[in-house]
């Protein structure tokens, strides 16, 4: 399913940090799942950055797929897309709870996607970036990358498994790493495959750095 954001000017690409995922990463997520969840139907999926929905594409995988985004038009067209599917027009990233996804205390979660991972600090780019999209966030998950934030997200919604994109450096430098701490100290890496941001035609153009496709578990998950 082509899900390229193209109502999306470069500028807000950049902000939004949307760049559209190619459908055989999105095939290695799901293959990555599927070979350490046996029991995945009974799970709810949550994409809580996703766009167009291209994460939410596989059919009867899950006992509910749930879609969130900043973006209005991208969740309008992903209803027009796939009526099944429960997508939601919100900031994730803010007043952050089960409730607001529809979701239950008592469901399994599996977080998935994407999510943008958009230094806010980094001189790249700095004069296009709109810096108040900070304001827009929890306190206790802001951090100076979106990214990390939305994994500090997926702590608070306490979601089972996490199975997402991310630069490898979140693992590597230490700065990134203690800034993930809340989040480390709730989730075991337990699979991955890395990839090149090469792999994103948005983002050729620059020079090349390793992205994690990682699954993560709650570590109080037999």
């Amino acid at each position: 399913m082509n899900n390229n954001q193209k109502h999306l000017n470069h500028i807000d690409k950049v902000n939004l940090g949307s760049y559209y995922t190619p459908e055989v990463i999105v095939s290695l997520a799901y293959y990555i799942l599927q070979k350490n969840i046996s029991n995945i139907q009974d799970f709810t999926i949550l994409d809580s950055s996703c766009g167009y929905g291209s994460f939410l594409a596989k059919k009867d995988i899950a006992k509910k797929l749930i879609g969130a985004d900043i973006d209005k038009t991208a969740i309008d067209e992903a209803k027009k897309i796939n009526s099944k599917i429960n997508f939601i027009y919100q900031n994730s990233l803010s007043n952050i709870c089960r409730e607001n996804f529809n979701i239950q205390k008592e469901e399994k979660v599996i977080a998935i996607g994407n999510p943008p991972y958009n230094d806010t600090t980094s001189i790249i780019r700095n004069s296009i970036k709109d810096t108040s999209l900070q304001n827009r966030i929890d306190s206790d998950i802001k951090t100076r990358d979106l990214g990390m934030s939305f994994l500090l997200s997926y702590n608070k919604l306490q979601a089972d498994y996490v199975c997402v994109l991310h630069p490898l450096s979140y693992l590597i430098k230490k700065a990134n790493f203690a800034l993930l701490s809340k989040f480390s100290q709730n989730y075991k890496l337990i699979d991955g495959i890395i990839i090149s941001s090469h792999e994103f035609s948005e983002t050729s153009r620059g020079m090349a750095f390793p992205i994690l496709i990682a699954l993560y578990k709650k570590d109080n998950i037999e």
